[in-house]
């Protein structure tokens, strides 16, 4: 079988509305009932606290405070990634405690990602596997930031080794209807070869 090597991207950006959502989101989160713990001893998951379970029901309190906005940041990902519309298919948060790890894995749709709601210095790190070589690549994200990246990359929440509480929020998206200047572009291109 012959292997064809192909670049992609992983894009990393600070969401501008972090600062107004976090206090609200971190209460809510801290008050949820619907939540459930996920230790699954196949994928190394020791998860505190997440609403995985109900992630495609964005009626949920803290979902609806933030879906607009966050809809707009991934609306601004369109012309970097060539495509036209962006739909979020589902949303959860997830906390972690100490020794809070979720193991590698993937996820469905094209595009998945990050936001890290409350996640200080030395917290445990996102890291993506690089499928051409299969180096790891541990991600430098700070507190705010949102990261987006293709959802076949095997990815991981390292080991928290603090005793505090790491809170994310994920997400699973479909970003499609390639531009019109972008296919223009590659068929212009395509017109020289």
């Amino acid at each position: 079988m012959e292997i064809i090597k192909l670049n992609s991207i992983c894009l990393i950006n600070k969401f501008e509305k972090h600062n107004f959502y976090k206090k609200n989101l971190l209460n809510i989160f801290n008050l949820e009932k619907n939540f459930i713990k996920k230790k699954d001893e196949y994928y190394s998951d020791n998860i505190q606290k997440l609403d995985w379970n109900n992630s495609s029901d964005f009626n949920r309190d803290w979902v609806k405070l933030i879906i607009k906005d966050l809809q707009l940041y991934f609306e601004s990902c369109l012309k970097i990634l060539n495509f036209e519309k962006v739909i979020i298919n589902d949303i959860w948060f997830q906390q972690y405690g100490l020794n809070g790890t979720h193991g590698w894995h993937t996820h469905g749709f094209n595009y998945t990602g990050v936001y890290y709601v409350d996640f200080k210095k030395n917290y445990a790190k996102t890291e993506l596997i690089n499928p051409i070589d299969n180096k790891k690549i541990i991600i430098n994200a700070e507190e705010g930031d949102i990261i987006i990246f293709p959802s076949f990359i095997i990815h991981r929440s390292a080991l928290q080794k603090l005793n505090e509480t790491k809170t994310i929020i994920s997400f699973n998206l479909t970003f499609n209807d390639i531009s019109k200047e972008y296919l223009k572009k590659i068929n212009d291109i395509a017109l020289y070869y």
